[in-house]
């Protein structure tokens, strides 16, 4: 049996789908690309898939991961470059993978190796980048952060591993931050714009990729 891990990216209209409903296009997907995919054991065998943690709605990715497991290693998963275009020929507009790779199958499970996620948060309402160096240096320098999550007071400033400002080629302004993405430590972009002042259903935060434990 084969381990394949897919780095993917979810952008457009795709980031108003659910993570069941994605799940449910992914297995479409890898069906209509005649991969011989594993199947879990029970009465009800299902697709052997793993996802990394569930984006909410609304939020892009650039570098999500994914690991599937397939039954024939001599099939079109030997090689990378039929594999990508089959399963992207399959998939909707904006969700497509960027690469593939093999891994050990008993190499831990995503959730448990992913300690780290870096996002792009972009900000509508900011114009000057100083600004927002500004804001989240203020920030920075109390002696916590505190938010509310399910009724439930935390300190956020643990949480933030490192952080930068910058702007794209078409002069958007947009802040890079790296979060715990831990199962008993989330960081959550969305709180942080809360914490700088914005309205977190109006900034733009895209995922850009997982730092994995080595």
């Amino acid at each position: 049996m084969e381990r394949i891990r897919i780095t993917y990216e979810k952008t457009g209209a795709m980031r108003y789908t659910s993570h069941l409903d994605l799940q449910k296009v992914w297995i479409r997907a890898l069906l209509r690309a005649k991969l011989p995919l594993a199947y879990t054991q029970g009465f009800h065998p299902t697709p052997k898939v793993a996802y990394a943690w569930p984006l909410p709605l609304g939020w892009g990715t650039k570098g999500e991961l994914m690991d599937i497991w397939l039954d024939d290693p001599e099939g079109k998963e030997a090689d990378p470059e039929v594999f990508i275009r089959e399963v992207n020929r399959s998939l909707p507009a904006g969700l497509r993978i960027l690469e593939i790779g093999k891994l050990p199958y008993s190499d831990p499970a995503l959730t448990i190796i992913i300690q780290s996620a870096v996002y792009q948060i972009f900000f509508p309402e900011i114009k000057d980048m100083e600004e927002l160096n500004s804001k989240m240096s203020l920030l920075m320098s109390q002696e916590q952060i505190e938010r509310e999550r399910r009724g439930k007071i935390y300190d956020m400033k643990p949480l933030i591993e490192d952080w930068s400002c910058g702007k794209t080629t078409d002069g958007e302004i947009f802040m890079a931050i790296q979060m715990a993405a831990r199962d008993s430590a989330m960081g959550r972009p969305d709180e942080l714009a809360a914490a700088l002042g914005f309205d977190p259903f109006a900034v733009n935060i895209i995922r850009k990729k997982y730092i994995l434990q080595k």
